[in-house]
Parts: structure tokens; C-alpha cells; sequence
């Protein structure tokens, strides 16, 4: 249980900041000594992050407040003090891709990928990454060296794969950091095993997979974490060539998307999942986001969320920049007993209820396993509350219900909410 003080007076912040600080603990949560300011109850709180948790997304978007509704009066914070966090990159991120194209695969997989992986970069489409892309008909550690990411494209069957290639080679290349994609037979080439089939090579090693016998369009639903990690939501349609059902069995995985209706048997089944294997990330789909209704969007997140390499653009912050001003904030706040108006993170100035958006966001993210820089919006400033003191106790889990309720407050309505609530009322953000 975390010990806080949640007073409404626009004041909270200098009465309980040092109080908080002394009595909240380490919350232990995977990424390594990562600090972030939570916002949310006027919170300042340490985070030490090494083990993730799952989560999933609250949905209380269409309320004049976090959670309940109630007339709102306009305020604005008064201090006009800029402090400097430490700079950012804002150089573009270029990931080296080697696609097979080798025994068992298909000339039309190949160089739709290829087209893929082209529009994304003419157009820019995930601004700060930019793809380099060659292929290779045999696939050995040499070749491998040289590469981010392989991806393993649709072909004549799993099975072909295992055979043409060395199970080692894969492995070792995704076990020391490097990322995989599969895509339809890459994606059963690479599971742990293909029900009554085959044991395959294993990178994604909680994944199992469904043989199927479909061809055609098919629609998939993007779960909370496709939404969150790559960046698509709702239902889409891709092509389908009797790509694998997947679903996870042994330790956990990630569901980016599951098939939204029966048409290939496995309804609700996992279509485009994640899993690690050693240091490194492997994204498999069963649908083909290559081929028309091409979705090269899409296909170039799938990569990047795999290569896991970072990338900051001149309107994103990564990790560390966020982290940064967090320890900046609680230092200033320790010093001057109050909250700056604005924080400059190299020459970029973002307010406190931008900041506020970026805390909750980042926290969400690590707590979902992603590490992708966040992208910085508009956001108006809270407006004023009513004045309510009291002195309770709240769990890890209900800050990251709260933090999910803020963050989607603020994607909606592009500005930060006035209070939340939680079990214990209402409460000053």
C-alpha cells in the first residue's frame, strides 16, 4: 500500500511533496531505475522498474471530468520559471533489415515487403525511423551481423524453413538482441510448436500456433496493447493465406491483434502477437500486412516494435528525457516549494500539464513493456477545483487505473483533467 496525503487545494503540492517522498517505497515494476514523476493526486513519486506487469486500457473518455461530471472553472498555474532537463536527439533512427528471400518463400511476399518498407520511408510514415533493406537468399551469422532484423516471409510452409535454415543461426541472432519478424510461414517457422505438426525454431518461445486452411481477406481486431504498441486500432482487413491461429502457452506473450470473426475457424485466436526470446523480440503474424489492402503503417511498427531500437524525433521525448525531468521537477519543487509553469527539455518547452501527459503516458508504456519514445501534444490546462483534504492509503494497481482514466482524458479532449477519483473520492491532479 502507498501512504499519500490527497488534499484538493491548489496548494498540495508544497504541503506534501516531502512527506511523499519520505514515505513512498520503491515500486518494482522491469525497467531499470527509471524515475517518473507521478502527477496524478500530486504525486512525486521514485519508481524503480524491474519487473512488467500487464495492463489493460479504461475507457472513460466521454466525461467532462477523469470520471464523474461536474461544472469546471478555469485556472492556470502562476509561476513563470523555466528550468532545462537534459538534451535529446533528434537524429532519425535507421533499421537494417534483411529479408529472406531463399528456398520456400515467394517472389510476390518478397518484393511487397520491399514496396512496403519503401513507402514508409518516402512517406515518412513513423516519423524518427527509416528502413535499409536487403535480401539474401541463404541465411548464415556472417550475413546476419550486419542486420537489425530478419524478416521471414510467407511462403510454402514452416516447415520448409526449418529445414533450409539452421535453427542456431536464428536463434543465437534473436537471443543476443536482434529482431524477427514472421510473416504467415515465418511467423509458424518461429513459434515453439505448430499443433500436431512440427516443434519449431522456438523465438517466440510462449507462442503456439493453429494449423489453418483459409485464403481470402480477414479482419482483425487491434487489442489494447496494438493500440498502445503499434500504433493501429479497431478492426482492419489484411490478406490471409492460411496464416497460423496463435495463442500462448508457458509464459506470457503480447496480443497485438486476434481474429475478429470465424471465417477461418479460430475466432478470437491471436493474429499478430509478440513474444522475447533472450534479449531480443519477435513479432509474428498470421495475416499478410504486405499484400493489398497493403498496410505498410503497420508493417514498419511490427519492425520497429521487434528491432526494439530507439528513436526520438523533434517532438518526442524518450525515457530518459522524461525521467529527467521528473528528478528536475521534484528537485525544484524540493527547493522553491512550487511547481514551475514550464519545463525545457533541450530547446523544446513543455508546460506542466503537457508534462503531465508525458509522465502518465511514459508510465503506461513501461508498464505495458514498450520503451518508444512518447510524442508530445497540445494540451489546455486543468481547470479549478474545489478544496478537499484527507490523509489514506492507495494501491500501486489503482495509480495505474487512474493514470490509464488521465491519459485517455487527455487524448480526447487535448487538455488535463481538474481531479480524478478513486476509492477514496475525489482528488487534485
Amino acid at each position: 500500500m502507498l501512504n499519500v496525503h490527497i488534499p484538493l487545494e491548489h496548494n498540495y503540492w508544497i504541503k506534501s511533496l516531502n512527506v511523499i517522498t519520505k514515505t513512498l517505497g520503491a515500486i518494482k515494476i522491469k525497467q531499470k531505475l527509471l524515475l517518473i514523476l507521478l502527477f496524478l493526486l500530486g504525486l512525486t513519486l521514485i519508481l524503480n522498474f524491474n519487473s512488467v506487469s500487464a495492463a489493460q486500457n479504461s475507457n472513460n473518455t466521454t466525461q467532462q471530468s477523469v470520471s464523474t461530471n461536474s461544472k469546471l472553472n478555469t485556472t492556470t498555474l502562476t509561476l513563470q520559471t523555466t528550468i532545462k532537463a537534459s538534451a535529446f536527439t533528434t537524429s532519425t533512427k535507421t533499421i537494417r533489415v534483411l529479408i529472406y528471400n531463399g528456398e520456400g518463400t515467394g517472389t510476390t511476399y518478397v518484393n511487397n515487403i520491399i514496396f512496403a518498407l519503401y513507402t514508409s520511408n518516402t512517406k515518412n510514415l513513423v516519423p524518427g525511423y527509416r528502413f535499409s533493406y536487403s535480401t539474401s537468399k541463404t541465411i548464415t551469422s556472417a550475413i546476419l551481423s550486419k542486420y537489425d532484423l530478419l524478416v521471414m516471409p510467407g511462403g510454402t510452409s514452416g516447415k520448409v524453413y526449418l529445414k533450409s535454415i539452421s535453427s542456431s543461426i536464428i536463434r543465437n541472432f534473436v537471443s543476443s538482441g536482434h529482431g524477427y519478424l514472421g510473416i504467415c510461414a515465418g511467423a509458424y517457422a518461429s513459434s515453439s510448436y505448430v499443433n500436431g505438426l512440427y516443434n519449431a525454431w522456438g523465438v517466440a518461445p510462449n507462442v503456439r500456433c493453429k494449423a489453418v486452411s483459409h485464403t481470402g481477406n480477414i479482419r482483425v481486431t487491434m487489442t489494447h496493447f496494438g493500440s498502445q504498441l503499434l500504433s493501429t486500432s479497431g478492426t482492419i482487413t489484411l490478406a490471409y493465406y492460411n496464416g497460423p491461429a496463435m495463442y500462448q502457452y508457458g509464459g506470457s506473450i503480447i496480443t497485438f491483434a486476434t481474429y475478429t470473426d470465424n471465417s477461418n475457424g479460430y475466432q478470437k485466436y491471436g493474429a499478430i502477437v509478440g513474444d522475447t526470446y533472450g534479449k531480443g523480440r519477435s513479432v509474428l503474424t498470421g495475416p499478410h500486412p504486405e499484400l493489398t489492402p497493403q498496410n505498410p503503417f503497420l508493417l514498419a511498427k511490427m519492425i520497429i516494435w521487434a528491432a526494439n531500437l530507439q528513436s526520438v524525433s523533434a517532438n518526442s521525448f524518450a525515457i530518459s528525457q522524461i525521467n529527467s525531468e521528473s528528478k528536475i521537477i521534484k528537485k525544484y519543487h524540493g527547493t522553491y516549494h512550487k511547481l514551475p509553469n514550464n519545463v525545457t527539455i533541450s530547446n523544446k518547452q513543455v508546460t506542466t500539464s503537457q508534462s503531465l501527459q508525458l509522465q502518465t503516458s511514459n508510465f503506461l508504456n513501461v508498464h505495458s513493456g514498450s520503451t518508444s519514445p512518447i510524442t508530445i501534444k497540445s494540451v489546455k490546462n486543468p481547470y479549478k477545483v474545489f478544496k478537499i483534504y484527507k490523509s489514506e492509503n492507495i494501491t500501486e494497481k489503482e495509480y495505474l487505473t487512474i493514470f490509464k482514466r488521465v491519459n485517455n482524458y487527455i487524448s480526447t479532449y487535448e487538455k488535463a483533467p481538474s481531479y480524478s477519483t478513486s476509492s477514496l473520492g475525489k482528488h487534485q491532479i
